[in-house]
């Protein structure tokens, strides 16, 4: 009699587990939707900040105070410029006199200066660059199967019209690219594509820097779940503001403060799902601020380091989920902190850096890439 009990209890909690698992999977694939979208607001985050950072210029040019060093620093037959702080000026620095032909010498036709008062004007571009990251991290969400998200980003930005402005310098640049990969768990799988265009706008004045982007993309996305596969597509556009100050501790050592300001809006689908509900999404607003500090070093011979840390506080509105006419629960994202090193060589015209992060908290899991930059 007892078997016969437990033979009956371990077929009904089986039973029960099985439909649990099933429900379970029934509705979590109607979140499709706003798990891309949630996604794209990390990806934005990291397109922006990027984009910003490499616009601004290498960690040699955040040391504070830099042209003064070079120009005011004694030095000795082993403390050549060159081997101390790398090739020099490079995009973002600060400037040294005669650098725009303010010093009489270059009065050639064909020496273009890059001043913006220079007769014969300066090259259209200042730079361009390349900048890949990869991104496996675990999203997690309030009363939802934590995602695994595997992505790349690729960047592609170009630099431009440099010039005095006032007591600083201006300068602008544009920018494009691609990302994919996917967010994935037991009951679902998003395989996203998509690209990206932008225009980045910055001021310098020696230790302060601001900074303003705005871009805008689409995702395509197919979700597998397992009734099958449902396709659609989300839109995005957004702006982002960066402000930075470098402050000098000595000659080869810099903190850097910041504090980033983003709002995105994420266009959503409405779509017919494989399992025959109706979906419709409303559009997303999401909000996001970030305060930051690093610590810049250089560690000899032209080669420069950094430490860095930050805290992403993310607010979202809309994006309420409507399924067959009833209202769904909408599932929150937590706030996530970010700490990373990053290397950097300038190699004559060529800057190239190397990075690696790791997140915790809303996101946690690491990412890690590569900049590669050209000056002109």
């Amino acid at each position: 009699m007892r078997k016969e009990l437990f033979l009956l209890a371990s077929i009904l909690l089986f039973s029960t587990s099985t439909y649990i698992k099933e429900a379970d999977a029934s509705s979590q694939h109607l979140y499709a939707n706003y798990l891309s979208a949630n996604n794209i607001a990390a990806i934005q985050h990291s397109i922006m900040t990027n984009a910003i950072n490499t616009f601004e210029g290498s960690l040699a040019n955040s040391l504070s105070g830099q042209s003064n060093i070079l120009r005011n620093k004694k030095r000795t037959k082993k403390e050549d410029p060159k081997d101390l702080y790398g090739r020099l000026p490079l995009y973002g620095t600060m400037h040294l006199y005669g650098e725009y032909g303010d010093d009489g010498f270059e009065k050639d036709v064909n020496v273009k200066g890059r001043n913006g008062g220079d007769e014969y004007g300066r090259p259209v571009l200042n730079s361009m660059w390349l900048n890949w990251n990869h991104f496996d991290e675990d999203t997690k969400f309030q009363n939802y199967d934590v995602l695994d998200s595997d992505y790349d980003l690729i960047m592609l930005g170009f630099a431009g019209g440099e010039a005095q402005l006032g007591i600083g310098i201006s300068e602008w640049g544009f920018f494009g690219g691609y990302t994919g990969g996917q967010q994935t768990n037991d009951f679902i799988n998003i395989e996203e594509n998509g690209g990206y265009i932008g225009f980045y706008s910055g001021y310098n004045i020696q230790n302060f820097n601001l900074s303003f982007a705005i871009n805008a993309g689409s995702l395509y996305n197919n979700a597998e779940n397992i009734y099958g596969s449902d396709k659609y597509a989300n839109t995005w556009a957004g702006a982002a503001l960066n402000a930075t100050y470098n402050i000098r501790l000595d000659d080869t050592f810099t903190l850097q403060p910041g504090f980033y300001a983003g709002y995105t809006w994420i266009g959503s689908a409405d779509y017919i799902s494989i399992s025959n509900e109706n979906i419709s999404n409303k559009n997303f607003n999401v909000f996001e601020i970030t305060p930051s500090l690093r610590a810049i070093k250089h560690v000899g011979k032209g080669w420069f380091g950094y430490i860095g840390v930050k805290y992403v506080f993310t607010s979202t509105n809309g994006g309420d989920i409507m399924v067959d006419s009833i209202n769904y629960d909408k599932l929150d994202i937590n706030n996530y902190s970010e700490y990373g090193i990053g290397i950097e060589k300038s190699i004559d015209k060529f800057n190239i850096s190397f990075h690696i992060n790791r997140h915790d908290g809303g996101r946690y899991g690491w990412n890690g890439g590569f900049n590669l930059k050209y000056i002109f």
